[in-house]
């Protein structure tokens, strides 16, 4: 394989690895019944992704480039997200904490689900609200699921 070949495929697995980093750590926190907000997994994650975009757009790579049976687009981003399911990840985190491991895979696990019908349906309908708006709502969302009302 190609320096360049090499080069892309370590930095997309470093992102994805990244990305699992901080899924993991928001499912802890969820576990433990904290509200997540941004912390230095998200952004790794951030950075991690911004380098391989660099790297990306600094190749310069040539229309037909290809990586094992995959051709990669010209556009950076989506060529981005193609390296990162083409790079074997793994998530080096394992067990974050013993009393929630239970929990947090039940997270992970309903974070891999599908989004059904209805909450496509809200999805569409926060997406057209304003900003500001669809963050009061969200923030009132999170608070309302952390301290129900009796």
């Amino acid at each position: 394989m190609d320096p360049t070949r090499s080069m892309l495929l370590a930095l997309a697995r470093h992102a994805e690895e990244a990305r699992l980093r901080w899924h993991a750590e928001r499912a802890a926190i969820r576990a433990r019944g904290e509200t997540p907000a941004r912390s230095e997994a998200y952004a790794h994650h951030i950075e991690a992704n911004l380098c391989l975009i660099v790297a990306i757009t600094a190749a310069d790579l040539p229309a037909n480039f290809r990586i094992y049976d995959t051709t990669l687009s010209r556009d950076p981003i989506t060529a981005a997200e193609q390296l990162r399911q083409l790079a074997p990840a793994h998530d080096h985190s394992g067990a974050i904490e013993d009393a929630h491991e239970a929990t947090r895979l039940a997270y992970k696990a309903a974070f891999a689900e599908p989004i059904n019908a209805q909450e496509q349906q809200y999805v569409e309908l926060l997406a057209s609200l304003p900003a500001a708006r669809r963050d009061t709502i969200v923030e009132l969302a999170e608070e309302r699921a952390h301290h129900p009302q009796a």
